[in-house]
């Protein structure tokens, strides 16, 4: 950690205490989890509570992180979490008073052993995968209501947690049974393309899921992730796309305040030397382009901080 904090003291001294005031609290956040978690087994040893599970928690500010709290669905948490969670709400209760935690599952990552393959894998995955899965140690086939039912999730959740285990050939649907043995070839190149597919298989509620007691991969450890749909990809662009206005703007601003100093001090200056010393002033935040400095020249004379001289128009004149 010290590599990131040495990074956000670099940005802070570069762009100022607003710009890397959520970095800063994401970081707290980090180490204050971290020492929370060593209490927390502290409390359940001094406690005598078996949890059966390894169980680490992150508590985090709402208005640090773009934990998108929108995504929240109804969730039946499965009975293997129930304890871990309980005990942690009682230690929490009792350290913070007053405070109130909302469970973000849909962020929340497991590691699941597969016990019904001829091979042990180990699978990182979703809360919402686990809680599918695990309601097949009871049976090795269920129908659609059956397994909405048991974990409570909306029907468009489900659906796209659902797509990803057929995808990597974990769970067969009443198609795809014949599609079993490629699984081990598959199921190396489906994290990629689960997590970016924008359609979703039809089914319907009497649809049969079945675990694929024949599955195989050539890794003994991987990573599925859950269907994206078509919606969360174009916001997830209108996100990257704003982004990159607000910083296209943040650095119009910079460049047009460091234009106002450079001509207040030198008064006249020609437009090669002024590109020269905008250039020269910027370089250690960022590289502008000529074209985006002669924009801001444009602007601040719209806004009549500078004027070209009427004898000469390669040259600049600040307007006091």
């Amino acid at each position: 950690m010290d590599a990131e904090e040495s990074m956000i003291n670099k940005l802070k001294q570069a762009c100022g205490y607003e710009f890397t005031s959520k970095l800063h609290r994401m970081f707290t956040d980090i180490k204050v989890s971290d020492d929370l978690n060593n209490n927390f087994n502290d409390y359940l040893r001094q406690n005598v509570v078996e949890l059966g599970i390894n169980f680490n928690i992150y508590v985090l500010q709402a208005g640090a992180w773009p934990l998108n709290q929108s995504a929240l669905s109804p969730f039946a948490i499965p009975q293997s979490l129930e304890k871990s969670v309980s005990a942690f709400e009682t230690f929490y209760a009792s350290k913070f008073n007053g405070r109130k935690l909302t469970w973000l599952h849909h962020l929340c990552q497991t590691e699941l052993k597969f016990g019904f393959t001829r091979r042990n894998y180990t699978v990182v995955m979703g809360t919402y995968h686990m809680a599918i899965l695990l309601l097949f140690e009871s049976s090795d086939s269920l129908h659609y209501w059956e397994l909405q039912e048991n974990t409570k999730l909306t029907d468009e959740q489900l659906s796209r947690h659902l797509q990803s285990l057929v995808d990597h050939k974990i769970l067969l649907t009443d198609g795809s049974a014949k599609s079993n043995e490629s699984a081990d070839e598959e199921s190396n190149t489906q994290s990629s393309s689960a997590s970016t597919a924008s359609q979703l298989t039809p089914h319907s509620v009497d649809t049969v899921y079945s675990l694929n007691l024949n599955y195989s991969n050539k890794r003994i450890k991987f990573k599925i992730t859950a269907v994206q749909q078509k919606e969360v990809q174009q916001v997830l662009q209108q996100e990257v796309e704003q982004t990159h206005a607000s910083v296209d703007e943040d650095r119009k601003l910079y460049l047009q305040a460091a234009i106002v100093r450079i001509m207040k001090d030198r008064k006249v200056l020609k437009h090669n030397q002024l590109i020269e010393q905008v250039i020269n002033q910027s370089k250690n935040r960022f590289t502008p382009s000529v074209q985006m400095i002669k924009k801001c020249i444009e602007a601040l004379m719209e806004k009549q901080y500078l004027e070209r001289n009427t004898s000469n128009t390669d040259e600049y004149s600040y307007i006091a």
